[in-house]
């Protein structure tokens, strides 16, 4: 099976934390590290850092370099000239979040991974400029997957 990268809120739901930390062609992107750090407690964030670390060197842990803050930057132009997305309308937390979905897409996509999330809506929106960008919901992901 591919790899796959799970998304913030996939780690975040009940429903499926259990089953996602047994997957074991996960890999990281430092941007759901960081999202989840805001909301982990001290040890939980030891063990965040170390374990993401671990993955920088064995390869499976993706940081947003310049070509992929250039590629969203790209991005989010597009899908505001297009219509898809109206920045005029999006409060500032709602165009940060859509940010860090890019940047997150743009790991999954160097990683060659399968993005799952619970987030189909945005990615949905990356996916009309990212068109290489895999993703499904938990729910079809789990459902596909051997137990």
């Amino acid at each position: 099976m591919p790899s796959v990268m799970l998304d913030t809120n996939v780690y975040r739901d009940a429903a499926y934390r259990e089953r996602a930390t047994k997957i074991r062609s996960v890999v990281f992107s430092s941007v759901v590290v960081q999202e989840l750090l805001v909301i982990a407690n001290e040890q939980q964030q030891a063990s965040l850092i170390r374990e993401f670390r671990e993955r920088i060197s064995a390869g499976t842990g993706f940081v947003p370099d310049h070509n992929d803050w250039i590629e969203v930057g790209r991005c989010l132009y597009r899908l505001h000239h297009r219509g898809i997305a109206d920045f005029a309308k999006l409060g500032k937390p709602e165009v940060n979040m859509l940010v860090r979905d890019a940047l997150i897409a743009r790991t999954a996509i160097r990683a060659k991974a399968l993005l799952v999330t619970l987030n189909t809506s945005d990615f949905s929106k990356i996916k009309a400029i990212f068109a290489s960008l895999k993703f499904v919901s938990p729910a079809e992901f789990f459902v596909m997957r051997p137990r």
